[in-house]
C-alpha cells in the first residue's frame, strides 16, 4: 500500500504551487550581481509586486520578527534582514498562502493547528533574538512551513479517501509517533517530504538542510549544525499533539545539552525562561 500511494504523491508534487516571478528575476539578479548588489534594486525588485511587498512589510512588523521600531520601507526590511532572508520568507509565505489547511486525518482542529504554527514562529524570536539576531531571523521562514508537509499529506489523504483510515491508525498509537504511520500510508514522513519539496523549489542550502536534520541534528555539516539543533528543539516543544508537555520540554532541553558537546552553545537558563510558567515550575519540582 505505501509505495503505490507513494508514487501516486511524487506525481502530486508536479502540480504544486509555482514560485512567485519576483523569486525568480531576485535570484537573476544576485547572479548577475554578484558582489555588487545593491539594496535599492533588491527594493525596487520587490516593489513591482504590490501584493508581496504588503506581504514582506507586513511580515517584517509582526511579532516573528521582533524590531523595536516600525518598518515602513522596502530598503529597510532588505537592510535589516539580508538578501537571504528575504528570498526565503517570501517563499515560505508565498508556498503556505497556496494551501487549504485541513488537518483533520491527523485528528487536528485546523484552527488550532493554525494558531500553533504561528505561536512556533513567535516562540523563536521570544527565545533567540537578544542571544543569536541573525539565527533567530533564518529560523523564521523555516518555522514557517514546518508544517507544511503535514498540511499537503492531509490534502492528499482526503483527496484519496484514507483520511479516516489514516486517522484510526493514529489512534491506535495515541498519536504518539506521526511518522510510524505516515511511512505506513505513504512510504516517507512529513519532516522527509518537506525536504524533499525545498530541493525541488530551489529554497537555499542551508534552509533545505536545517530540515533535513531536524530528526539528527549532530550529523549536520558545520555550517548548518546550530540552525538543525534549533529547529530540533522547536520540534520538540511543539509537537501537534503534545506542544508543551513536560516529556517535550525535557527532550528540548536534552538537545540544548547535546549540541553543547557538539560545540554549539545556546543560553540554557534564558531557554528554559522562555517556556510557560506552568512548565518551568514542573522542571523546578523535579530539580529538587
Amino acid at each position: 500500500m505505501a509505495s503505490d500511494m507513494n508514487e501516486i504523491l511524487l506525481q502530486s508534487v508536479e502540480v504544486l504551487p509555482s514560485l512567485p516571478d519576483t523569486i525568480s528575476k531576485l535570484r537573476k539578479y544576485i547572479e548577475e550581481s554578484r558582489t555588487n548588489l545593491e539594496i535599492s534594486r533588491v527594493a525596487d525588485i520587490i516593489s513591482s509586486d504590490p501584493l508581496m511587498t504588503t506581504k514582506l512589510l507586513r511580515l517584517a512588523n509582526s511579532p516573528f520578527y521582533g524590531f523595536s521600531r516600525e518598518i515602513t520601507s522596502l530598503n529597510q526590511v532588505v537592510s535589516l534582514l539580508g538578501i537571504g532572508n528575504i528570498i526565503n520568507t517570501i517563499m515560505a509565505d508565498s508556498i503556505r498562502d497556496n494551501f487549504k489547511i485541513d488537518v483533520a486525518p491527523y485528528g487536528l482542529n485546523t484552527k488550532d493547528f493554525i494558531n500553533q504554527c504561528s505561536e512556533e514562529t513567535a516562540f523563536i524570536t521570544d527565545w533567540l533574538n537578544d542571544e543569536d539576531k541573525k539565527l533567530s531571523h533564518f529560523l523564521v521562514p523555516c518555522a514557517l512551513i514546518l508544517r507544511l508537509g503535514i498540511v499537503i499529506f492531509s490534502n492528499f489523504l482526503i483527496q484519496n479517501n484514507k483520511d479516516a483510515e489514516f486517522l484510526e491508525h493514529l489512534k491506535k498509537i495515541d498519536f504518539r509517533d506521526l511518522s510510524l504511520v505516515e511511512n505506513e500510508f505513504l512510504g516517507v514522513d512529513h519532516i522527509s517530504f518537506l525536504g524533499f519539496l525545498l530541493y525541488r523549489w530551489n529554497f537555499d542550502d542551508i534552509l533545505t538542510e536545517t530540515i533535513c536534520f531536524i530528526r539528527s541534528p549532530h550529523a549536520a555539516r558545520n555550517e548548518v549544525k546550530k540552525s538543525a539543533y534549533a529547529l530540533a528543539v522547536l520540534d520538540h516543544l511543539f509537537m501537534p499533539h503534545r506542544s508543551f508537555s513536560v516529556f517535550n520540554v525535557k527532550a528540548s532541553i536534552a538537545l540544548i545539552e547535546e549540541a553543547k558537546t557538539q560545540g554549539v552553545k545556546f543560553n540554557l537558563d534564558n531557554f528554559i525562561s522562555k517556556l510557560p510558567k506552568q512548565i518551568r515550575e514542573e522542571i523546578e519540582k523535579e530539580k529538587k
